[in-house]
């Protein structure tokens, strides 16, 4: 059984200790920068327009994540994720086509993500853990690096550290 308390402390020395750069390291984080010739800029945007044409849609995301994962009742994970029923619907038929960072966190979660696959979901988005993270993104990267994914203890240590609970309030 996971003690509370001892994941509190070692969340504080996570926070106080720059744990949060050291993810972003792992992750091999890299500052975006390029000179501002045209030819540069030029390049950068026919990148992300590939990008943006390899992109996966939220639906094609969930279910390949409900294949791999083995996963056969789709309520275990809007349940556990603390999304309605009605926005599960809405985002595996597409009707929401960006879904925000925090249904992103609570879908990383219910599904059990590693810290890469997490990154990996939200570059999909054009989203991503960086430098000037907030105190949400930074203590949902510990517990997912950790491997936590207790709905319950990640919602009381978010309000112990003035942050919203996420997974009481559904979407």
């Amino acid at each position: 059984m996971v003690n509370a308390n001892d994941i509190k402390h070692h969340l504080e020395s996570y926070l106080i200790y720059d744990g949060f750069r050291k993810i972003l390291k792992s992750l091999k984080y890299e500052s975006t920068t390029f000179n501002h010739s045209f030819e540069s800029i030029k390049k950068e945007l026919s990148l992300h327009k590939d990008n943006m044409k390899k992109r996966k849609t939220i639906a094609e995301i969930i279910n390949d994540l409900m294949i791999k994962k083995g996963i056969e009742k789709p309520s275990y994970i809007y349940d556990k994720a603390g999304i309605s029923r009605d926005y599960w619907s809405k985002l595996i038929s597409n009707k929401i086509k960006e879904p925000s960072l925090i249904v992103l966190y609570k879908l990383a979660i219910a599904f059990e993500l590693s810290i890469e696959e997490t990154n990996a979901l939200l570059s999909n988005f054009n989203r991503a853990f960086s430098e000037d993270a907030s105190m949400l993104d930074q203590i949902i990267a510990y517990f997912i690096n950790e491997k936590i994914y207790s709905t319950e203890l990640i919602d009381q240590l978010l309000v112990e550290f003035d942050e919203e609970a996420l997974f009481s309030v559904a979407n």
